[in-house]
């Protein structure tokens, strides 16, 4: 994601789709994908799992996909 436009949430992992896509739901229930993009993969080794927190920065111009910036055991 490129731009000044870019909007940080923090979501929690509903489903791990593949090791870098899960489908993550926002505070409101809102649901989306969330990816870590190719450039990041090492930094996020292993999937988050379900129910883990996550950081993700969303285009408010597509809301249906985030990029995973960060992966927060709690």
């Amino acid at each position: 994601m490129r731009g000044s436009e870019i909007i940080l949430l923090d979501a929690e992992v509903v489903a791990v789709i593949d090791t870098r896509v899960s489908r993550a739901r926002l505070g409101n229930g809102h649901e989306f994908t969330a990816f870590v993009p190719r450039e990041k993969a090492s930094a996020l080794a292993k999937p988050c799992e379900p129910g883990t927190r996550i950081r993700v920065a969303m285009s408010p111009f597509d809301m249906s996909r985030g990029e995973m910036l960060e992966c927060s055991e709690e």
